[in-house]
């Protein structure tokens, strides 16, 4: 599949304002997304990397970039810049969702496998819970993975966002595979919506940008 094909972009889940945009065709592209892209080789590891290939400094292993800012900054732009630049550069597949879809996903296809569980739903419920056991494996599993507006998701008294979070980006970072987060998000209200580990985490995994300036959607109006 050729990167001239529509179905190229939407398998890769980018809103279609995005296609095709790399990092060069913006006017200032943050450097930490630059870093991000120059260093590809030292953050991810193909899974059949033979031990003696892997670089000598393992602490950027696995380390991605959260972009923090107020709404309309260009941060989700940004983002989906540096994926088609890195898929398109070192030929790796590329995921981009916003986190509100996949734990809304998640939490109906939860629903759902309890139906089927029961015998209910038929053929229909099947193949829904089918797809999004499909996404949430390539979502595990996706060399570089864009994860939009965390923290704007619907938050119950369970936690149960938080720990969704918390383990995906867990198990990425371990498993080698960066992820690109955008946030409103501010140091220390991660520990205030989420639990101090995540913020832990969050500090210690990723670069992170504080992205400021005019809100570009105000201005468009």
């Amino acid at each position: 599949m050729t990167v001239n094909s529509s179905y190229y972009w939407r398998q890769m889940g980018l809103p279609g304002r995005t296609w095709g945009i790399r990092l060069g065709d913006l006017d200032e592209p943050f450097q930490e997304l630059i870093d991000l892209h120059l260093d590809w080789p030292n953050r991810h590891i193909p899974q059949d990397t033979p031990l003696h290939q892997f670089p000598s400094d393992r602490s950027r292993l696995g380390r991605g970039v959260m972009l923090s800012g107020e709404p309309g900054r260009g941060k989700t732009t940004q983002a989906c810049a540096a994926l088609v630049s890195i898929c398109r550069k070192y030929q790796v597949d590329g995921h981009f969702i916003r986190f509100s879809d996949y734990v809304q996903s998640k939490t109906k296809s939860f629903t759902l496998h309890n139906k089927v569980d029961k015998g209910l739903g038929g053929e229909a419920a099947i193949a829904e819970t089918e797809r999004f056991a499909e996404l949430e494996t390539r979502l595990y599993t996706v060399p570089l993975l864009v994860l939009d507006d965390v923290g704007k998701e619907h938050r119950t008294a369970s936690g149960y966002a938080a720990q969704q979070v918390t383990t995906l980006l867990r198990h990425r970072h371990d498993a080698m595979l960066p992820t690109i987060i955008t946030t409103n998000l501010r140091g220390g209200e991660w520990a205030a919506v989420y639990d101090e580990s995540t913020a832990s985490f969050a500090m210690e995994a990723f670069d992170i940008v504080y992205v400021s300036g005019p809100d570009y959607r105000a201005a468009s109006t």
